[in-house]
């Protein structure tokens, strides 16, 4: 979900980041450099768990259970991690999409690899983990995106008409739900999703065929969508082109923050309109504004955040991916507080 490559390792000296872990025998010093996502999961499980000297996924989790998908479910093995279906209502398409989340067991492995990774991983080792468990499931500000990207008045006042439609492009998908809704609303000339690793362009891929109702000649036809891998955090390889670039919760790490806010530059200053959804708490959320007012004319500081009223979410959730606590997950639909921005190339 998060857009920003990952390395991990073990090392004795201070480079960076590091958490200090301990079981009753050993202390080890686990560093991370530059991770979107991996800090909070390794201080989840340093605080958590050990077993037997060795890190594993929690057998906690929050108990929220979806009324849109159950035990039930149809079950879909990606990339040999098991996700059931899950239908998520769009009110300004009037109907539901059909994403794919991890399931418990899902996540519980993803967790895992990622734990063993860095568990395995000696100091010199450079290697991407691709594993990021938070891209496997859905978080509050996908839903609010979606929404505001498919309304008429966002569409209209975007210049896009039915002769010309907008480009859309998305950074992080995970699990695709904001790519999802422009495809049904059938009002982007073309959709380009991304994201730095490849499960979550395979849920979205697999997802997008679910949608399609090829039988029915009633249903409009439905814009396609093209993935592909890209990396926000490295600023060398530029933007693809979009009249629309969007982003949905993926300030998960300082770092990610003030890349993001160095994309949103350059999409405004060739022309794009931006569009950066943020559910309550993340970590990155600050860095990414500083960066952002420090970029933008000086006359625009007071640049920042609209509240809006969004949904939590909901579904079993690892307590590494998501702590009991966490405002984003309920057993039920709630009304949930998201942050929204919508950025103009006027402002600069």
């Amino acid at each position: 979900m998060t857009s920003c490559r990952i390395k991990t390792g073990l090392t004795k000296e201070k480079k960076g980041r590091q958490l200090e872990t301990r079981d009753h025998k050993t202390n080890t010093t686990m560093m991370t450099k530059s991770f979107p996502w991996l800090t909070s999961l390794l201080v989840a499980a340093s605080a958590l768990l050990w077993n037997n000297g060795r890190q594993s996924s929690s057998t906690l989790v929050v108990h929220a259970f979806s009324t849109t998908s159950s035990s039930s479910s149809t079950i879909h093995s990606i990339d040999n991690i098991p996700c059931r279906e899950t239908s998520i209502y769009i009110s300004t398409l009037d109907q539901s999409i059909t994403i794919l989340e991890a399931t418990l067991e899902g996540q519980d492995k993803l967790v895992d690899e990622v734990l063993l990774l860095d568990e395995e991983r000696d100091e010199s080792d450079d290697n991407i983990v691709d594993n990021d468990p938070y891209g496997s499931v859905l978080w509050p500000a996908a839903l609010t995106v979606s929404e505001h990207i498919t309304r008429d008045s966002f569409l209209k006042s975007s210049g896009g008409d039915n002769n010309h439609p907008p480009t859309l492009l998305e950074l992080g998908t995970g699990t695709g739900l904001v790519a999802l809704a422009a495809s049904a609303s059938n009002k982007y000339e073309s959709i380009l999703a991304t994201d730095y690793e490849t499960v979550p362009l395979k849920l979205l891929d697999a997802a997008y065929s679910l949608n399609q109702n090829d039988d029915d000649d009633d249903i409009p036809t439905t814009t396609p969508i093209v993935t592909s891998l890209f990396d926000i955090c490295n600023l060398s390889v530029p933007l693809p082109p979009a009249d629309i670039v969007c982003a949905a919760d993926i300030l998960y790490e300082k770092s990610t923050g003030i890349a993001l806010a160095k994309r949103c530059i350059e999409a405004l200053e060739r022309g794009s309109r931006v569009v950066i959804g943020c559910s309550p708490g993340r970590p990155g959320r600050p860095a990414f504004l500083e960066e952002l007012k420090r970029l933008l004319n000086p006359r625009l500081k007071e640049v920042d955040f609209v509240d809006v009223e969004g949904r939590t979410c909901t579904g079993e959730r690892n307590s590494l991916i998501c702590g009991e606590g966490s405002s984003s997950i309920s057993d039920e639909p709630e009304m949930l507080i998201v942050a929204l921005m919508d950025l103009t190339p006027d402002c600069l």
